[in-house]
């Protein structure tokens, strides 16, 4: 810039050469790039925080992983809502998903009989209950001191998981429940011992 001196007080502005301009519109451009990646980023990253609030991270939508993340009714509580329906003591409960419907399936037994139960995973309303003619007769059920609705509280404190698959089983003549939790992606299969309540094995299922 011409800066006044004492011969010329009024010094004439300096003209801006065509290769300043040209220079300066660049500058500008650049300028305005740079914010329109920034903001593309930001947008971006917003949409992928949406999406991870919605679906735990790797849960795909659309299927059963995602049904069993969005059901409103807990195993536990299913069979609370089966035992209230038929008589007998709960020995199994298992989620399932299909024709985009979902609930679970309790199987109450009452000594070699058993009834098969469905609840709705949304409501806990009781779809349909019937005699099981179609599994393989079980074995009498033991006098156990745990419940099932106890041995999935115990898996589910062990591994900070939900239950969606618990049974009662023997293994070795002893009552064990196995219980099936879902933390996101991962899954445990968890060994709860009938007797006593205590987790005898808990891994996770790869």
């Amino acid at each position: 810039m011409n800066q006044p001196t004492p011969n010329n007080p009024n010094p004439a502005p300096e003209t801006e050469t065509p290769t300043q301009g040209k220079m300066m519109k660049a500058e500008n451009m650049l300028k305005r790039n740079k914010k329109s990646v920034i903001a593309t980023i930001a947008a971006t990253a917003l949409l992928a925080t949406a999406g991870a609030g919605a679906y735990a991270a790797g849960v795909v939508p659309g299927t059963k992983q995602a049904a069993f993340a969005q059901a409103k009714v807990s195993a536990a509580q299913a069979v609370d809502y089966a035992a209230a329906k038929a008589k007998g003591q709960p020995v199994e409960v298992d989620f399932r998903h299909k024709n985009g419907r979902s609930y679970y399936k309790v199987e109450i037994a009452d000594g070699t009989a058993q009834q098969e139960v469905y609840v709705s995973a949304d409501n806990g309303s009781i779809i349909d209950s019937r005699p099981d003619y179609d599994s393989k007769p079980r074995r009498p059920v033991p006098n156990v001191a745990v419940s099932l609705k106890q041995a999935i509280a115990a898996a589910e404190a062990k591994t900070g998981g939900k239950a969606k698959d618990a049974e009662l089983k023997y293994k070795r003549d002893l009552p064990v429940y196995e219980v099936e939790t879902v933390n996101g992606v991962q899954k445990h299969e968890v060994r709860v011992d009938a007797a006593s309540g205590q987790v005898l094995s808990s891994q996770l299922d790869l």
